[in-house]
């Protein structure tokens, strides 16, 4: 059951932070039980990020039993939404802030509702065809440069850190996504992964 005082408390704080409102940060329950309510951003997004799988077939193809590619995409959801609070743990610790780690994961969790919401609009422009593909690549390009600035930005205000630690924050984030994806892709039976995954669940 989804905590909806801490789902409002947590969205209402990220939209904050999305207008670059740095006393927003105050908002985010840093609690260990504010932390844990705030992976609850993950059910929470789970059908826009369903609805963005759906519509990124294209470029993103999915395997052809419909069980097996939920399959795969659910371990990869899950994993998306743990692997880099770990690292992070790990980022806050070496630069002294593991006590202002709590609240930078919560705002991190509440702000990817935030991100999964805009990536559909664009998504679904590219999947219907409604417009020019140059529009498409400018807007994917455009929205992508203000996500990775405001989890810049959820950074910095978070943990109270220099520009470059908090550039390294976003960086491994990145990598950690971009790892995610291809190792779903190869699931869905690209390389050697594949045809592995097909003896498993034979």
């Amino acid at each position: 059951m989804i905590d909806l005082a801490a789902a409002y408390r947590g969205i209402a704080g990220a939209l904050r932070l999305a207008r670059l409102d740095p006393s927003a940060i105050r908002d985010f329950d840093g609690s260990i039980e504010g932390f844990w309510k705030s992976f609850q951003a993950a059910i929470v997004a789970a059908p826009l990020f369903a609805l963005l799988i759906l519509l990124r077939t294209t470029e993103h193809p999915l395997s052809s039993d419909p069980l097996r590619a939920l399959f795969i995409e659910a371990i990869g959801y899950v994993i998306g939404w743990t692997a880099f609070p770990l690292a992070a743990w790990y980022l806050a610790n070496a630069l002294g802030k593991s006590q202002r780690y709590l609240t930078y994961i919560v705002a991190y969790n509440w702000a990817n509702v935030l991100q999964v919401t805009a990536f559909v609009p664009v998504a679904a422009l590219s999947a219907l065809g409604v417009a020019p593909q140059s529009v498409i690549v400018f807007a994917a390009l455009l929205l992508t440069g203000s996500i990775v600035y405001y989890q810049f930005f959820i950074v910095r205000s978070a943990l109270d850190i220099e520009p470059l630690p908090a550039l390294g924050f976003v960086v491994v984030d990145l990598m950690l996504g971009l790892a995610i994806d291809a190792f779903e892709t190869a699931l869905h039976g690209g390389g050697i992964i594949g045809p592995l995954l097909n003896k498993i669940l034979a």
